[in-house]
């Protein structure tokens, strides 16, 4: 494998990853429901930490190709152009996270905070033993309201109010779009940018096609 197609390889696994952490938040906000053992590849990538293991792929910290099934499937379905319901909010959703991401990657401040935050939280983690515990999802939650939620262009979440109003789909929302961030520091981390997506788009769909297989 040359490192182009590598490239290419760990682009399309973080657009897919992505898109997987923004079609839960869209589940959640428009029908209250969310896969949970997608939600957990999720929530465990929040923890994932690529410099203690240099030659980790961005799919090793997803943990192959099967956790990503969801993401990819869709994914898959958005680059081929195809009508679905909720392509106009991921769109929105995916837009606002690598805008986001680009801004927070300017601001050592913002950073050193969110590495601070997560430092604590991962210890609740290892108290709780889960990264599905509920104190964990409301403490990555908010750690995002506190950092996130104050940059701008902030991430308007659409959906019914009867779902949105409730505090665990909102920390749930919170934390999903903190593990879309995540993907969207790994997306630009393997060259991943607006004109790559426009002018690598075939290719990028042809990788995630093979992804698929």
């Amino acid at each position: 494998m040359s490192s182009h197609s590598s490239d290419l390889t760990q682009r399309a696994t973080a657009l897919a990853a992505m898109t997987q952490a923004i079609y839960l938040v869209n589940g959640i906000a428009r029908k209250g429901v969310v896969d949970t053992e997608d939600s957990r590849v999720m929530m465990e990538s929040i923890f994932s930490d690529a410099s203690i293991q240099p030659k980790q792929t961005v799919l090793d910290m997803y943990g192959g190709v099967r956790n990503l099934e969801t993401g990819i499937r869709i994914c898959i379905k958005l680059l081929q152009g195809e009508k679905l319901i909720e392509a106009k909010d991921l769109m929105l959703y995916s837009a606002g996270l690598t805008a986001l991401e680009r801004k927070l990657s300017k601001d050592a401040d913002m950073r050193n905070k969110l590495a601070n935050g997560m430092i604590r939280i991962s210890n609740q983690r290892q108290y709780f033993g889960d990264a599905m515990h509920h104190n964990v999802i409301a403490a990555i939650a908010d750690l995002y309201g506190d950092t996130i939620s104050t940059m701008k262009p902030r991430i308007i979440v659409r959906g019914k109010s009867e779902f949105l109003s409730q505090t665990n789909h909102t920390q749930r929302v919170r934390a999903l779009l903190m593990a879309g961030l995540r993907a969207a520091h790994l997306w630009h981390q393997h060259g991943g940018g607006h004109l790559s997506l426009l002018l690598r788009r075939k290719a990028l769909l042809r990788e995630l096609e093979l992804l698929q297989k």
